[in-house]
């Protein structure tokens, strides 16, 4: 058990390896700076970007979006990522089943599970501010999609190796509640997130209201993936009996 658990664990390091540096290096033209030049974030999900060069020397525009061609591409790298991703956790899945891991198998089922949560959030938002919602792929551990998706993808991975009840549910939203705020506070510490220069004020409402949701709906939808993930694994593996 322990084997196929510490497989499903080696597949989640990996698929979020690869969500982080599956991309193409961000073109001379983008908007956004380099790690080094980034502004910490004070909260959960924030993203921010120093001031660039341009803003620096006076420029009064506010928030400079990136180019369609950036967007267009960063969309083709994020998908990329995540169906790479994908591919890791399924594969992890088929074998834990295959070998009738069905604590492992339903780990990998939650990981999965959490991803797709990851990937609606990123390709089903608004467009209204991208570059909250499309960052260089570097740059996306500082984004709410990926606070939210780590969140509840180390709940419920967690959540499926405690015992049904009152002991899975707090774990869980214990868990994640501690995700949700330390995600964020990490990748501050380490620059890897963004900020925009001259922050309009519905942008700061935006980041309290989605921090506020995120810190409610993580625990509940890791609680939620991992009693379903538990479940379907547990299902699939006596089906095979």
């Amino acid at each position: 058990m322990m084997r196929g658990l510490a497989g499903v664990a080696g597949a989640v390091a990996m698929a979020v390896a690869m969500l982080m540096l599956g991309r193409a290096p961000a073109p001379a033209h983008s908007p956004t700076v380099a790690p080094a030049e980034l502004l910490h974030s004070t909260g959960s999900g924030v993203i921010s970007t120093s001031v660039d060069a341009s803003a620096a020397q006076g420029d009064s525009s506010d928030d400079v979006p990136p180019s369609d061609q950036d967007i267009a591409q960063r969309r083709h790298e994020y998908a990329s990522a995540f169906a790479v991703a994908a591919a890791i956790l399924f594969l992890a899945i088929v074998v834990a089943l295959v070998l009738r891991h069905r604590g492992a198998a339903a780990a990998g089922i939650a990981a999965l599970a959490a991803l797709g949560i990851g990937a609606l959030l990123q390709f089903t938002a608004s467009r209204g501010l991208p570059m909250f919602l499309w960052p260089p792929p570097h740059l996306w551990l500082g984004t709410f999609a990926a606070d939210f998706m780590l969140a509840v993808m180390v709940a419920a991975v967690a959540g499926t190796m405690l015992r049904p009840g009152t002991r899975r549910v707090m774990g869980s939203i214990v868990i994640a509640e501690i995700a949700w705020w330390g995600i964020p506070a990490c990748a501050g510490a380490v620059g890897l997130t963004l900020s925009i220069a001259r922050q309009r004020m519905e942008v700061n409402w935006l980041v309290f209201i989605g921090t506020a949701v995120g810190a409610v709906a993580a625990p509940a939808a890791a609680w939620a993936t991992a009693s379903l993930a538990s479940a379907i694994a547990e299902r699939m593996t006596l089906s095979r009996t």
